[in-house]
């Protein structure tokens, strides 16, 4: 075998592929940079998982069906007391779009779009949204894997049959949103800390370029608007991105789950909403996959501009392509090493000891002791980077990659928490996972590092 892979136990992460879960020849799958998972533990969690939770697709409709479509859901809201209409409005009371949605809620809900009203809309259409753990049993923390995606299609066709044959099945719909998530119950993972002072380590990581953190808050004493303390919510073209603790959402009289809130007291919900284009980029090398493909042929540039800055016309993005476990891992897995970075979390002073252990060229050892303390008088990854130009932010960069190397994260622990140690949230979830995983050797040798450095905090030698 490759000089450069070990195989071990309760190591690392890595990158997931169609050929996840299939044996084949180890050289060829290095070959092509496909780490392979070996075993499969098969380990079942009550909170933490790895999936989808809501996904939506637009449907365009001519206008004599919208307004067929609208009498057939006021005629089954009739005959079905449990089917609730409502207009949303605007500021200035002018309505938007009328929802139609089931209370109790089960998981789905229709919005009738038209370009009559104040929305900006140039098509008569109909968005459907599913949360589909909600709509198969009333769940509201756990996400979906990709073996429920039948059950959620078995749903949605039987209702849809009941209301109106306008409404396309399942299989015919292209999705025109999806947010992949990770639940991270501290508890079931055994991390160290208190679900705040995550999102507070959280929160000082890296923005990504073309990102920015949506301020939500009016702080009186501050004079100007804040972020959210239990979030790390950013923002771009393609996606959002929100990092949040999950019990404040749910403590809140009118959440759904309100009085089955405790659940999630400990749950830190990593979540990335992709829109439009993001899951046109994803659709496009495996659309032809899906069960209901047909052949299309490309769209011309003025088509695609329309689709973009109106984001109703969508391609064929078929939910069983987009939904695969192997797909939303990647989404997760790239998303967080932009922000969050590989690395576990260390004291400034335990960070300084493991990157001294390696006995770098001095000059090395200085940059990267150098970009830690950078992070921790700014308070974070990104105000970091604000401060810096030219050379000294080239080099700051190039710091964080060799720290993703060695498995220090440039965010460091206060040393008031009285905490030595908090491994990666993405780490920590895969080594409950998967037992055995092929990696780095330099990742190997990193992560036998760390436990040594573990045992002497044990021995207090540290």
């Amino acid at each position: 075998m490759d000089n450069d892979l070990y195989i071990s136990a309760n190591v690392v992460r890595r990158v997931f592929s169609s050929s996840t879960y299939q044996t084949g020849n180890i050289k060829e799958i290095y070959k092509n940079k496909i780490y392979l998972i070996i075993v499969y533990k098969g380990v079942v969690m009550k909170n933490t998982s790895l999936g989808y939770h809501t996904f939506s697709f637009f449907q365009r409709l001519k206008e004599d069906e919208y307004f067929a479509l609208s009498g057939s859901f006021m005629d089954y809201a009739n005959l079905n007391k449990d089917m609730k209409m409502f207009p949303v409005k605007n500021k200035k009371g002018q309505c938007i779009y009328y929802i139609y949605s089931y209370r109790p809620s089960n998981g789905i809900r229709w919005l009738l779009l038209s370009p009559l009203m104040k929305n900006g809309f140039i098509a008569y259409g109909i968005l459907t949204i599913i949360d589909s753990k909600v709509l198969i049993e009333g769940n509201y923390i756990t996400a979906s894997k990709e073996d429920e995606l039948e059950t959620v299609e078995r749903i949605y066709n039987g209702k849809v049959s009941e209301i109106s044959p306008i409404l396309n099945k399942f299989g015919e719909c292209s999705l025109s949103r999806v947010d992949p998530c990770l639940n991270i119950d501290l508890q079931e993972l055994n991390i160290p800390c208190s679900p705040a002072q995550m999102i507070s380590l959280i929160k000082q990581g890296n923005i990504p370029e073309h990102y920015q953190e949506r301020k939500v808050e009016y702080n009186k004493k501050q004079h100007r608007r804040v972020t959210d303390k239990n979030s790390f919510y950013l923002e771009s073209k393609s996606s959002v991105i929100n990092y949040y603790w999950k019990y404040p959402q749910q403590d809140n009289e009118k959440h759904p789950n309100y009085f089955f809130k405790e659940a999630s007291r400990n749950v830190i919900r990593l979540e990335v909403q992709c829109k439009y284009l993001a899951i046109y980029n994803l659709a496009q090398n495996i659309r032809n996959t899906t069960r209901s493909y047909y052949s299309m042929e490309d769209e011309n540039s003025d088509q695609m501009y329309e689709r973009m800055i109106y984001g109703i016309f969508h391609p064929k993005n078929p939910a069983d392509v987009i939904l695969r476990d192997s797909v939303l891992e990647g989404v997760i897995q790239k998303h967080f090493y932009r922000i969050v970075r590989k690395g576990d979390y260390f004291t400034l002073d335990g960070a300084r000891i493991m990157v001294k252990s390696y006995d770098f060229r001095k000059d090395k050892e200085e940059r990267l002791i150098y970009a830690l303390e950078q992070v921790k008088e700014c308070h974070g990854i990104a105000k970091a980077k604000e401060k810096l130009r030219g050379q000294d932010l080239t080099d700051f960069k190039r710091s964080l990659r060799d720290l993703d190397d060695i498995l220090v994260n440039p965010v460091t622990i206060p040393r008031r928490w009285g905490i030595e140690y908090i491994p990666n949230l993405l780490s920590a979830y895969f080594d409950v996972i998967y037992e055995e995983q092929i990696v780095h050797k330099k990742e190997f040798l990193a992560k036998k590092r760390i436990e040594k450095f573990l045992l002497k905090i044990e021995d207090h030698k540290i």
